[in-house]
């Protein structure tokens, strides 16, 4: 969101990442909760031309998008009592993430740091 969206003290950082990220041939994942959150937050703002920029980004981007289950929220379920510092969709990121066996998440949200296994790459 940061890529397509208003100015924001990320919106740089993305900018310059994801070239890098693309040209690395690094794997890109996400889940489907990754576009639900845009669709949440630009429906929100009522802005169908940054829903639909930032969701066609992102699935240009990655090369797999993970389905979200039941025990992925019952997982993080079990995370939101281990991390307080993680907000729920985060929970339910990192349960997705375990699952996949992935262990590097991009993100600016520091909360991710709380989690001993993951390598947060911003």
């Amino acid at each position: 969101m940061y890529l397509v969206g208003a100015a924001h003290r990320n919106k740089q950082r993305v900018i310059e990442m994801a070239p890098r990220l693309i040209s690395a041939r690094e794997e890109l994942v996400t889940s489907s909760e990754a576009f639900q959150e845009i669709l949440h937050r630009y429906r929100a703002l009522d802005d169908r031309e940054h829903l639909n920029a930032a969701y066609d980004a992102l699935a240009t981007m990655v090369s797999q998008v993970a389905d979200v289950t039941k025990s992925d929220v019952d997982a993080a379920k079990i995370l939101s009592a281990e991390h307080s510092r993680l907000s729920s969709r985060d929970c339910l990121h990192v349960a997705v993430m375990k699952r996949m066996d992935c262990w590097r998440v991009w993100s600016y949200d520091s909360g991710f740091d709380a989690v001993p296994s993951l390598q947060r790459v911003a």
